[in-house]
């Protein structure tokens, strides 16, 4: 008799923990899973506020490097307010604005939360957004890129005229791991860093 009732209390327990166990081995796989699928992402390698930080940096390089004698006094001009990247809880893109023409930055995250993209929007034809447009598609170029600093500005000019002269095409070349791309969609023309395949 008592082996018995140390069977069933064995057998029950057994019984309620197996769908733990179940639930439990569940869990994991989801988790290998999602983590696999997180592997497999291509980004960048830098965070939104990294890259934030190397940007506020590297547009008063690129103003020096172009002979502007306004440099120090522009390159605050275009900074980036790191503390505003986050607001308003979870987010799965980056998007920002700077300079007088207000150029808007913007990207998308992967899971791991480093930028998968990021890239420059030309909404407006007048020449100072223009040349906006121009400093900060060179300076994510130089940030995120292993490329030629000398060569950066004619090869993304290149690839913008040839984006304007197609349009309805992606245009695009490749540096090191890293893709550049220019095409005109509907809010303007967009310049766009991305991991190479």
């Amino acid at each position: 008799m008592k082996n018995n009732i140390i069977r069933r209390s064995a057998a029950a327990l057994l019984t309620a923990l197996l769908p733990l166990a179940l639930l439990g081995a569940c869990d994991r796989s989801v988790d290998e899973k999602l983590h696999a699928q997180a592997s497999t992402e291509k980004s960048l390698a830098i965070s939104p506020t990294l890259f934030a930080t190397k940007f506020n940096r590297s547009v008063r390089d690129v103003l020096e490097d172009r002979k502007d004698d306004n440099a120090a006094r522009m390159a605050p001009l275009y900074a980036i307010d790191v503390t505003q990247l986050h607001k308003g809880g979870e987010k799965h893109t980056f998007q920002t604005q700077v300079g007088p023409a207000q150029t808007s930055l913007m990207g998308s995250l992967a899971k791991d939360g480093d930028l998968k993209t990021i890239g420059v929007l030309l909404a407006s034809r007048t020449e100072g957004a223009r040349d906006e447009f121009f400093l900060c598609a060179e300076t994510v170029a130089r940030i995120v890129t292993d490329g030629d600093k000398a060569k950066l500005p004619d090869q993304i000019k290149r690839l913008v005229n040839n984006a304007i002269n197609n349009p309805g095409q992606r245009m695009t070349i490749a540096i090191g791991e890293r893709l550049l791309s220019a095409e005109i969609i509907q809010q303007g023309l967009m310049f766009q860093v991305e991991q190479s395949q």
